[in-house]
């Protein structure tokens, strides 16, 4: 596949590396711990999500302070 056709620019550059990855966001709550959003995640680690985010900027959050602001949903 040559780079830049249509096939390759949906690949993950992670996956045709073989780095370990997880393409879910991991989400983080008050407490310190994490979760992801995808539901195969085999390791809830920082180093292998590229998406982080605090549990209280995600709509409806589970640790939700008076400083939370709603963040309208991912398409």
């Amino acid at each position: 596949m040559q780079a830049g056709t249509k096939n390759s620019m949906s690949t993950c550059l992670d996956c045709g590396l073989g780095i370990d990855h997880c393409h879910g966001t991991l989400i983080m709550h008050s407490d310190r711990t994490v979760e992801c959003t995808q539901p195969c995640c085999e390791l809830a680690d920082l180093l292998r999500h590229a998406l982080i985010i605090d549990c209280a900027g995600v709509l409806g959050g589970c640790c939700m302070t008076e400083d939370a602001v709603e963040l309208s949903a991912a398409s």
